[in-house]
């Protein structure tokens, strides 16, 4: 516990980081997650979005605050450390899956004390238990939902930290 609770510490108050991990950019909710990210920073939160996995598919130019790195194999130990280590960094894992059978990824996210934002969609109800560690939104939630519950966390940092700590012992105690 000490340990994540240092983690934790490491992230910066003063700016979000949210990381997406998959291989699917629209059945994934890649579209959303990068709305997020750019509401977030309309809001005057400075925010960076950090696509694994897939291509992000926008028109035009990547903005600057979506950095995308590609695919990055877990089968190589490398690979495995360097997808530890951005979540390890991550405030939160966004993945507004449209469809999902589970998600393993969200139990290692919390791991890292890092809470989760996805969707009421297949089996990630079972993993993300609102305000214990993450949040669940409906697939039709407007944008700003999202941006208003990262905003107020990361605005309120001790909240964040709480959830952070939450997110860490829903794992040891129900998803490891």
């Amino acid at each position: 516990l000490s340990e994540i609770k240092e983690l934790v510490k490491t992230r910066p108050a003063n700016r979000c980081k949210l990381l997406f991990l998959g291989v699917d950019w629209y059945r994934k909710g890649g579209d959303v997650a990068l709305k997020v990210a750019e509401g977030l920073n309309n809001l005057g939160l400075d925010t960076e979005l950090t696509v694994v996995g897939c291509q992000p598919i926008v028109e035009g130019s990547l903005p600057s605050f979506i950095r995308s790195l590609g695919y990055i194999s877990k089968s190589t130990i490398a690979g495995k450390e360097r997808i530890n280590q951005l979540i390890a960094e991550s405030h939160f894992l966004i993945l507004p899956s449209r469809a999902e059978c589970y998600g393993v990824v969200f139990c290692e996210a919390n791991s890292f004390g890092v809470p989760c934002i996805s969707r009421k969609v297949g089996g990630i109800p079972t993993i993300i238990k609102p305000h214990i560690n993450g949040n669940l939104f409906d697939l039709n939630a407007d944008i700003s939902e999202y941006c208003d519950y990262i905003y107020r966390l990361l605005t309120n940092y001790t909240d964040y930290q709480d959830l952070a700590l939450s997110a860490f012992h829903e794992y040891e105690s129900r998803l490891n």
